[in-house]
This record gives structure tokens, sequence and C-alpha cells, in this order.
């Protein structure tokens, strides 16, 4: 019996996550009916079929959930993961698990860097959603921005989170940036510029960072994470908003 075409699949959306975020189901959920698909790779082995044609990327074809799905009609992609890990594989024998995941994750890799649509976030050499680069890294690109960073105390290879101040005269602030749109409650204008410039810098269309302030209206990058953050029901709403 021949496979289904896959319902509203011009507007198919791929949620990439794992079995352990129980929030990349309620995020599926929010769009409408049919537009967004799980795929993990605990279910990989039920939910992601087909082969990829390389000289001829968007007109391959792949099967989810047993539906037939166009290349070229994937709209968008949601990473929540920077790969694969072993153990999700456990329907493969043990000893051959941690090369099916090397497998997979290069496969994944090639998959999402050639999709031509929205994707949040694109994937790079590091992980399949965003930069994923350490603290050492982003801490340095900030900082030629002219963007302040929190002070950074290493003790054997620790960032011991010890600043110059008292914790108790500290204010935390927690902004993340979708497209063009703060998510939630705007921040104070000098927070929003410094979103709006490391965005542009990193070339991510979704940006979680933290900040610590020690007087008003100045301001210090504590984190920064581009691997989307969809807990949050309103990160989940904001994600459905940038794909209608």
């Amino acid at each position: 019996m021949p496979a289904t075409r896959a319902s509203n699949a011009s507007a198919l959306i791929l949620v990439i996550s794992n079995i352990a975020n129980e929030a990349a189901a309620s995020l599926v959920d929010s769009f409408p009916l049919g537009a967004a698909s799980l795929i993990t790779a605990s279910a990989f082995h039920q939910s992601f079929k087909g082969g990829l044609d390389v000289s001829d990327f968007d007109s391959s074809q792949i099967k989810i959930n047993g539906a037939v799905v166009p290349i070229a009609e994937i709209s968008g992609v949601v990473t929540t993961i920077c790969s694969f890990i072993p153990p999700e594989f456990y329907y493969i024998q043990a000893a051959d698990r941690k090369y099916v995941c090397a497998e997979m994750n290069a496969f994944f890799t090639f998959f999402l860097s050639q999709l031509n649509c929205k994707k949040i976030n694109p994937p790079s050499v590091r992980s399949f959603s965003g930069p994923n680069l350490n603290k050492i890294e982003w801490i340095k690109i900030a900082s030629e921005a002219n963007i302040p960073v929190w002070p950074v105390n290493i003790a054997n290879s620790i960032d011991t989170g010890e600043g110059a101040i008292g914790k108790s005269k500290l204010k935390f602030h927690t902004c993340s940036v979708i497209g063009s749109n703060i998510i939630g409650r705007k921040p104070p204008g000098t927070l929003e510029h410094y979103m709006f410039d490391l965005q542009r810098i990193f070339d991510v269309p979704f940006l979680t960072c933290h900040f610590i302030s020690n007087r008003p209206g100045k301001y210090f990058l504590a984190e920064m994470i581009t691997r989307p953050d969809i807990i949050p029901a309103a990160n989940r709403g904001a994600i459905v908003n940038y794909f209608s």
C-alpha cells in the first residue's frame, strides 16, 4: 500500500529534539494539526526514513511518520539539541551504537545544512543548532563588539562565577529574541540593543542571554545560549509566530 502524503505538507515544520525534552511534543501540538512533526533519535527508525540524492537534494523525498514528504515542502526546522547521543539508539546493538550515532550525526548535519527553509537555529560543524561556542569563545567575540561581559574567574579550568560585588547586590536579567522581536516583556533599551547586536554577530534567529546588573543602567553579559529553549510557553508561542 503506497504511503500517504503528509497533511498540510506545504507548511511542514520539523522539530528535532529528544524524548527527555517533554516540551518538544508541546511545541509540535502548538502548530496547526499536521503542520509539524517531531524527530528524535529514540524513534528515528519509525519516524524518519528514505534516502537523499546528493546531486539533486531538493528533488529528494523522505518519509516522516509514514507520510511521504518532498524535501522542497519542508518549510521550517526547530532544533533543540546539539547532536544525537548513543544511548538514544537503544534499538541498535550496544556494540554498534557509537558508530551508528556518529553516522547519523554526520548525516543530519548535512541534511539540516542543505534544507532551504527557516531554521531555528541553523546548524554548524559543532552542532545541529547554532554555533555552540564555549564561554571563552563568545566572551572574546562579545568583548570585541564592545558588549560588557561579567568578569570570569577561572580556577582549575572551572568558572567559579564569582564577581566583584556580593550577589545580594546584583540583579539578573534574562532576555530572548527571535527574528526581529524580543520575547516577553520589553527589556531596558540597553539590553535590547545588546541582544540585537549579538543576534546579528552570531547570525541566529533565536538567542537567549543572561545579564547581570550591579547598578542602574549598567549590564554585563553573563551567559549566552544559541540553542533554542522551548520549555517556556512564551518561547514556544514566539516560535510558532515566527513560522506563521
